[in-house]
């Protein structure tokens, strides 16, 4: 599939890895989150996408409206959507990966209903350690 681009998001899948891929090169101010993920389902419905890696290494922090919105209404409704666990690999800058607040949302993410069911994440500072875990997602799932 030919990659999508919204002002500076670039999303994509790569059939060939089996992984829907969200880029945010830039802080964007004309997207919001929720337009972003938005589009994320749909292409993540179009594919069959159930690896996920997001680079946010230069988004910018997500405001505690937006960090709400993703814990208690985005990926909640993923099993609505999916029948099937969603895996998210998300790619931090260092700075970001050892931040509190950072840490703390992870933290509460984990501790939610939907953790572990319809989807669940580990952040990274390698692309390559975010596709070896994707990879092992996957295998897991194919050994099952």
């Amino acid at each position: 599939m030919s990659p999508l681009f919204l002002d500076a998001i670039a999303l994509t899948h790569r059939p060939d890895l089996d992984v829907l891929f969200l880029r945010w090169p830039q802080p964007v101010y004309d997207f919001t989150v929720r337009e972003v993920y938005q589009q994320v389902l749909e292409l993540a419905e179009a594919t069959n996408a159930r690896y996920w890696l997001f680079d946010i290494r230069s988004r910018g922090p997500l405001s505690d409206a937006d960090s709400h919105w993703v814990r208690n209404e985005f990926y909640p409704t993923l099993h609505e959507k999916f029948d099937h666990i969603t895996h998210v690999a998300y790619l931090l800058t260092p700075a970001h990966a050892e931040d509190h607040f950072t840490i703390k949302a992870a933290e509460e993410s984990r501790k939610q209903s939907w953790y572990g069911k319809c989807a669940d994440f580990e952040g990274f500072t390698s692309e390559t350690e975010a596709l070896h875990w994707l990879k092992k997602c996957q295998l897991a799932e194919v050994e099952k």
